[in-house]
């Protein structure tokens, strides 16, 4: 980002934020995936050797998770508006600001996404159940339409992100 025109504009501090936390919030995004797995399939977490496999699995390799990071990073930028900086009184910096709030709404983000029965396999397919001969894109698309789905979005390389006109079946 050697191109910056304004430095303390609100997408520069806001991306930077995300970028620092997105090791540490992918790590949340499996955990979450994995409670909602509990949730819809396993509620009374009656142990057998699925169940013991997801409780114990412990994330390595989160690169899978980059692009669905990218997309709910852009949808939150997207929504919380206009590139112009508030007034704090609180005494925090935007980047701190931001450094609270972005890992908050990231959270409110999966949890509703992982009441979504086709996130959570997917999520569990991309991390749990990766199977190193399956191509992972098929698994990374069916979070990413589950993503738009819920909140009525589509991202385009060099349109942006539009609101959908309809809903998919």
């Amino acid at each position: 980002m050697s191109d910056r025109l304004f430095l303390l504009d609100k997408n520069y501090l806001l991306k930077e934020a995300q970028a620092n936390l997105r090791l540490e919030l992918q790590a949340r995004l499996v955990e979450l995936v994995k409670e909602g797995y509990f949730q819809l399939f396993n509620p009374l977490r009656l142990p057998d050797e699925r169940t013991d496999l997801i409780e114990n699995f412990k994330p390595i390799h989160l690169s899978f998770f980059d692009e669905l990071y990218d997309v709910l990073a852009g949808i939150y930028r997207y929504n919380i508006g206009d590139n112009q900086l508030e007034l704090l009184f609180d005494g925090r910096s935007h980047y701190e600001m931001y450094m609270t709030d972005w890992p908050e709404a990231f959270e409110q983000y999966v949890n509703e996404l992982c009441g979504k029965k086709n996130f959570v396999l997917a999520g569990l397919e991309l991390s749990v159940f990766h199977d190193p001969s399956k191509r992972i894109e098929l698994a990374q698309n069916r979070m990413k339409v589950s993503i738009f789905d819920h909140f009525g979005l589509r991202i385009y390389k060099y349109k942006g992100i539009q609101k959908l006109n309809s809903k998919s079946a």
